[in-house]
C-alpha cells in the first residue's frame, strides 16, 4: 500500500520543518516546498520542492506539476511565510505584493487545484496557518495582518462550502520562538518609536512557547480530522486573547494594543 502524502509549503525551517519530520513519524510520505533547494541536516526520507512562493506562475505550475505526478495530498499545510516591518511610508511596493502572494495568493491557488480532488476522494485536511495578528495586529506589519486576516475568512468560507471532504482548518498561531523575526525584511534606521515597537515584538518571541509545543498543538488537530478555527500559543494568547477579543469594544482593544507597543 503507497503510503499517505503530506504536502507542507515553508518546509524547510521552523513550524514547518517540525510538521515535515512530525508527518514522517506518523507514516506519511512527506513533500516540502519552499524557495530552498535542499532541505538541511536530519530531514532525511523528505522531499525538498524548490518553490517560490512569491510567484503566482511558478505556484500555479508547481500544484498542476504536483498533482499529476503524486495526485492531491490527504494533508496539505498551508505554512510558508515571511515577515515585512516597516513604516506605511517606507514600505516597499515590491514587499506589497509579495507578502499577499505568499500569505494568502499561493495557499488559495493551492487550495483550489486540491480541494476539489480531495472532495472527489472523499478524504483529506488542509489546515491554513494563520495568526493571532487577525484578532491583535501587529505595528508596523500591515501586510502580514492582512494577509493572514484574509487566509482566516477564505478558510472560514471553504468550512461552509466543502462540509465534508476536504476538512479545513483556520489554526490562527500565536507567538512561536522561531527565527521568523531574524529572516523579516525590515526598515534600516528606525526612529525610537518605531524600534520600541520591534523592541516589543522581540520580546514577545523570545518568550513564546517552542516550536515543538506549537506543532504539537497543530498536530493534535490535524489528526482529529475536524473543519473548524482553533488557536494555538501561550496558554494565555490560546484561551484568554480570543475572549478577550470576543468582549472588548473594538476601540478599547485597539487602544489596548497602542499602549502595548508603545514605550
Amino acid at each position: 500500500m503507497s503510503k499517505r502524502i503530506a504536502l507542507v509549503t515553508g518546509g524547510s525551517k521552523g513550524i514547518g520543518r517540525e510538521l515535515c519530520l512530525r508527518l514522517k513519524d506518523d507514516g506519511y510520505q512527506v513533500f516540502s516546498a519552499s524557495r530552498s533547494k535542499s532541505l538541511p541536516l536530519g530531514m532525511d526520507g523528505i522531499t525538498q520542492i524548490s518553490v517560490d512562493f512569491s510567484n503566482s506562475q511558478e505556484t500555479r505550475s508547481f500544484a498542476e506539476n504536483f498533482m499529476a505526478d503524486f495526485g492531491a495530498p490527504v494533508v496539505l499545510i498551508n505554512n510558508a511565510g515571511y515577515g515585512a516591518f516597516y513604516e506605511w511610508a517606507e514600505f516597499p511596493e515590491e514587499e506589497i505584493t509579495h507578502q499577499i502572494q505568499v500569505l494568502f495568493s499561493s495557499p488559495v491557488e493551492l487550495c483550489r487545484i486540491f480541494a476539489p480532488i480531495m472532495a472527489e476522494q472523499g478524504s483529506g485536511v488542509i489546515l491554513n496557518l494563520s495568526s493571532l495578528a487577525t484578532h491583535y495586529p501587529l505595528p508596523y506589519m500591515p501586510m502580514y495582518n492582512a494577509g493572514k486576516s484574509a487566509l482566516s475568512s477564505f478558510t472560514e468560507s471553504m468550512m461552509l462550502e466543502y462540509q465534508d471532504f476536504p476538512k479545513f482548518i483556520d489554526f490562527r498561531m500565536g507567538d512561536v520562538r522561531t527565527g521568523f523575526n531574524q529572516s523579516a525584511n525590515r526598515q534600516e534606521n528606525l526612529i525610537q518609536s518605531v524600534k520600541s515597537a520591534w523592541d516589543q515584538i522581540e520580546k514577545q518571541l523570545n518568550d513564546s512557547i517552542s516550536v515543538e509545543t506549537s506543532v504539537v498543538q497543530i498536530f493534535g488537530r490535524i489528526k482529529r480530522e475536524k473543519s473548524g478555527t482553533f488557536f494555538g500559543g501561550s496558554l494565555f494568547q490560546r484561551i484568554v486573547l480570543p475572549i478577550v477579543f470576543r468582549s472588548l469594544p473594538n476601540r478599547l482593544r485597539s487602544l489596548l494594543i497602542k499602549n502595548w507597543y508603545t514605550d
